[in-house]
């Protein structure tokens, strides 16, 4: 655990998804040597996947982080009544930091910043989008149909404006770093990074996962095709 330090210059700090990755989450806060004084934004994604999400949750709310509504959160809050997974979670959280991931907002509009777990509509400010897009979107088709085919678009192609956009939720492309854009879902629970961004001094910091964590399904079954056809050839 770490301690916070005094009388340092308050900083804004966001950091990506976590996945319920607790010790890397404590050794970036070790790392980036927290004071009482600075801002530290979650950008959504605290839970699933990852070993421990309901520690992730109880130490950022203790620690009282800014922390978005992200995707998972949001699944988590429809589907816990219904599915087993997110009632164990459910009883493991309480009912206190159950709440808790109810009250988080789905974006942080500051005037030097926006904060938004997924991106934006093209167009529109976070108050103007719909949820699904906050919570959802990594490309545009021009209408809001399709927003995940990997051959449209980004979304933050069409972001023009000058106040820089923070985002997670897109682990698949990885830490995104543009003039006006910095996407921070460098796939710490696929045994990547946790990445931070330090607004004041524009300076990334990175915590190396300790493993990989979870592996998507249809990875899982490229990894057994492969394994398969790997021992069918050395038995020929």
């Amino acid at each position: 655990m770490f301690s916070f330090l005094r009388n340092k210059k308050p900083r804004t700090i966001f950091i990506g998804d976590v996945h319920g990755c607790i010790d890397e989450l404590q050794a970036m806060c070790k790392r980036l040597r927290l004071s009482q004084e600075d801002r530290i934004v979650m950008l959504g994604d605290l839970i699933n996947r990852g070993p421990d999400p309901a520690a992730v949750v109880a130490f950022v709310a203790e620690k009282k982080f800014d922390c978005l509504m992200g995707n998972h959160e949001d699944e988590y809050l429809k589907e816990y009544k219904h599915e087993e997974k997110y009632a164990a979670l459910r009883e493991e959280l309480g009912l206190d930091l159950h709440r808790w991931i109810e009250e988080r907002p789905l974006w942080i509009d500051h005037p030097s910043f926006l904060c938004v777990h997924a991106g934006l509509k093209p167009g529109a400010l976070p108050a103007s989008n719909d949820r699904r897009y906050l919570l959802n979107i990594r490309t545009w088709d021009g209408e809001g149909r399709d927003i995940k085919t990997p051959s449209n678009p980004a979304w933050y192609e069409y972001y023009t404006q000058p106040r820089p956009v923070f985002y997670g939720h897109w682990a698949q492309q990885g830490l995104t770093i543009r003039r006006n854009t910095v996407g921070l879902d460098s796939g710490c629970v696929y045994g990547r990074a946790l990445s931070a961004w330090i607004l004041e001094e524009e300076r990334l910091v990175q915590q190396k996962s300790k493993r990989v964590y979870y592996v998507p399904p249809a990875l899982r079954k490229k990894v057994v095709t492969d394994n398969t056809e790997s021992r069918s050839r050395a038995s020929r």
